[in-house]
């Protein structure tokens, strides 16, 4: 039992190293792209044109391949076997492989008419230039949906390293392409960049399978009993995924509305947010997915409670002291990644406002992640569903407050996802136990508080400690990042000790267990 959590650890750590450094030239990436371009005009065209082919994937398939496709597929695995479990994923792959096809080619056709309603603040010209990287971004869309379905592959047969450098392989062509030729060959060169990295998720994933024995054989069997049961999944999975691309949308189409870099601006922001709750949140949910499947076709109900009330537990704790962070250090932050090239000063003031109210739904994010995965691995996405379109209801209320009312702009886009995102995380957690899975109990609520408090404390360490020596040292990149690792020490030390103090359930278990 030793061995087995041992090397569940040693997994997640390299999962979660591998994570952080994908993450990493994630950002880097974007920060290349920033100096390039700056934050106006043309970094809307590109920042816009790139996010509509993934507001689409997942709008339409995204969530819905993985949270359908794991739990059949193991399933199959556990009571039928593989050479049947195997049957299925030709057949799955088969379909969601012309479906995307459609999508694509429904993408290219109509690409001015989709730039036109999304970014609907842009004048004629700015349209037409961010339609014509459309068309070629768009086919990204084929090659991200298989990609989706072979890290589910690979996952379902333990296999985690391979699906966990993904993005470590995509991240590093476009820098590469960055690097070299800058913007020698124009937005148009970074569009088609984008597409060969995009392939590369696909193409890195192939000898994995091959090792593992898996032989794609295409397949259009929609009778397969298999297809039936992912469909009747998938619609309440897709609805239930549309709260960040729909917030996604709604942050473009009021953005593109309050000038040039709004949009650019709160994408940026957007993508620090996820990158960091992702280093975490994505290797926990990736790696306990297959796990909470198997436990739930078993039968296995207190199982499945511990797993994820410990997974939650855990990313909780993480994320509550990187959320603090970014909370007290947001402009500085922003300053260190971004402000480089053409991005200005007053860039950095507009993303950072974007940021830290951003930074308040980080902890809220990642619990709606893992409690996603949690429902999915029962086979509800119905009860998603219903919470995320509440949720989204919930945004467009805020955001229109926000915006209109009290005169927030991007501050307020930002602010409307993170109340959205609070509301549907405590959402989950209640409905979770209606399951009968007893997920959530006083312990882990004591233990969520306990959490807060301590972020709190680290957040007003952190400021304090910043403002003291803002002025001093200079205000270059290197300078800038030597203050954000002074703030930033005093605060973890402190976080860390208060959670031994209050003794969180987690802290003591990791005692208990050395």
């Amino acid at each position: 039992m030793e061995e087995k959590s041992s090397k569940a650890i040693r997994t997640m750590s390299f999962m979660s190293f591998i994570i952080f450094c994908a993450k990493f030239l994630g950002l880097f990436r974007e920060t290349l792209i920033g100096s390039v371009y700056g934050q106006g005009y043309l970094s809307d065209i590109i920042n816009t044109a790139s996010s509509i082919p993934l507001l689409f994937f997942d709008m339409t398939l995204g969530v819905a391949i993985l949270s359908t496709f794991v739990p059949v597929f193991n399933n199959f695995m556990l009571k039928d076997g593989r050479e049947r479990a195997e049957k299925f994923a030709c057949n799955f792959i088969s379909l969601v492989t012309i479906v995307a096809i459609g999508l694509s080619l429904l993408g290219i056709i109509f690409s001015k008419e989709i730039v036109g309603f999304i970014a609907n603040g842009y004048d004629e010209i700015k349209i037409m230039e961010t339609a014509r990287l459309l068309k070629v971004l768009f086919p990204s869309i084929i090659f991200t949906a298989v990609a989706y379905i072979a890290v589910g592959l690979l996952q379902s047969y333990g296999e985690f390293n391979i699906p966990s450098l993904i993005s470590l392989v995509s991240n590093s062509v476009m820098i590469l392409y960055l690097v070299i030729f800058g913007d020698s060959l124009g937005l148009m060169g970074v569009a088609v960049s984008m597409v060969v990295a995009w392939a590369l998720q696909l193409i890195v994933q192939i000898p994995s399978l091959y090792k593992k024995g898996f032989k794609f054989r295409p397949s259009f069997n929609l009778r397969d009993k298999g297809i039936g049961e992912a469909l009747k999944l998938a619609l309440p999975i897709l609805i239930s995924s549309w709260v960040q691309p729909i917030c996604t949308l709604i942050n473009t189409m009021v953005g593109s509305n309050l000038g040039d870099g709004i949009v650019s601006g709160l994408n940026w922001a957007n993508k620090i947010y996820i990158i960091m709750v992702g280093v975490f949140a994505y290797a926990v949910t990736n790696f306990i997915f297959p796990k909470l499947s198997r436990q739930s076709a078993g039968g296995d109900t207190d199982g499945f409670a511990k797993t994820t009330r410990s997974s939650l537990s855990w990313t909780i704790f993480v994320i509550g002291f990187i959320s603090a962070l970014f909370i007290a250090l947001s402009e500085p932050v922003i300053k260190v990644v971004f402000e480089h090239g053409k991005f200005t000063a007053e860039n950095t003031r507009v993303t950072a406002t974007a940021l830290y109210y951003y930074s308040f739904g980080m902890v809220a994010y990642a619990i709606c992640e893992i409690l996603n995965k949690s429902f999915y691995a029962i086979k509800d996405g119905v009860t998603p569903m219903v919470v995320s379109i509440l949720g989204v209801m919930v945004n467009i209320g805020v955001m229109l407050l926000n915006v209109f009312v009290f005169k927030m702009e991007i501050g307020g886009l930002a602010l409307a996802t993170t109340i959205s995102s609070v509301f549907i995380a405590l959402s989950l957690m209640i409905m979770i136990n209606r399951k009968g899975n007893k997920v959530i109990t006083k312990e882990f609520i004591f233990d969520l508080v306990k959490i807060i408090i301590s972020s709190a404390v680290a957040v007003f360490i952190a400021g304090a400690i910043y403002g003291f020596i803002k002025d001093m040292f200079g205000e270059g990149m290197v300078m800038t990042l030597l203050k954000l690792c002074i703030a930033s020490l005093p605060a973890l030390i402190v976080y860390l000790g208060l959670g031994f103090l209050l003794k969180l359930e987690m802290l003591k278990e990791l005692r208990r267990n050395k």
